[in-house]
């Protein structure tokens, strides 16, 4: 009797697992991050905070603990924010995805944005007024969603540099 109630506590439990892993949700990290840079690609940004958690972490270039290269963004006002500042920084900005590798709630994308500059970029000395000059921007994000697909953290990695050499060329 001992050995039968154990067997069944066994196939309960088994049967549990399963219709808990067939009922757990899957997202797509990749679709997601692609209707990200869309709404960016469009002028939309402000579409991409519903896309966010509350408490959303932003790294751009290793964070700010990455002076004076390094920014930090929490929560979604603050990400809408950055984002609309991007956006008037390169008002035409256009995102054109290079690679997108996916994992369950993970994504990892490399890309490139094009655009004019046309706002004003803080830099260490000081802000770089408009050029009007046409950039090509390699760009590569880590990001992580929960499972809703709402992004929780993003590391964004580009090579500022290279951004400002091609802005001040003459």
């Amino acid at each position: 009797m001992k050995a039968k109630l154990t067997l069944l506590a066994i196939l309960m439990l088994v049967f549990v697992q399963m219709t808990y892993a067939q009922n757990a949700k899957k997202i797509d990290a990749g679709a997601i991050i692609r209707q990200f840079h869309t709404n960016y690609s469009n002028g939309e940004v402000e579409k991409n905070g519903a896309l966010v958690d509350d408490n959303v972490i932003i790294d751009i270039n290793g964070g700010s603990a990455n002076q004076p290269n390094g920014e930090t963004f929490k929560g979604r006002e603050a990400f809408v924010t950055f984002l609309k500042r991007d956006k008037k920084m390169f008002s035409d900005g256009k995102i054109t995805h290079l690679q997108l590798i996916q994992s369950g709630n993970e994504a990892a994308v490399r890309f490139y944005m094009e655009g004019t500059h046309t706002g004003p970029i803080p830099t260490p000395n000081g802000i770089l007024e408009p050029t009007g000059k046409k950039i090509r921007l390699e760009v590569t994000e880590f990001a992580t969603f929960d499972d809703n697909g709402k992004l929780l953290h993003v590391h964004t990695l580009y090579n500022s540099l290279g951004l400002i050499m091609q802005l001040t060329a003459k």
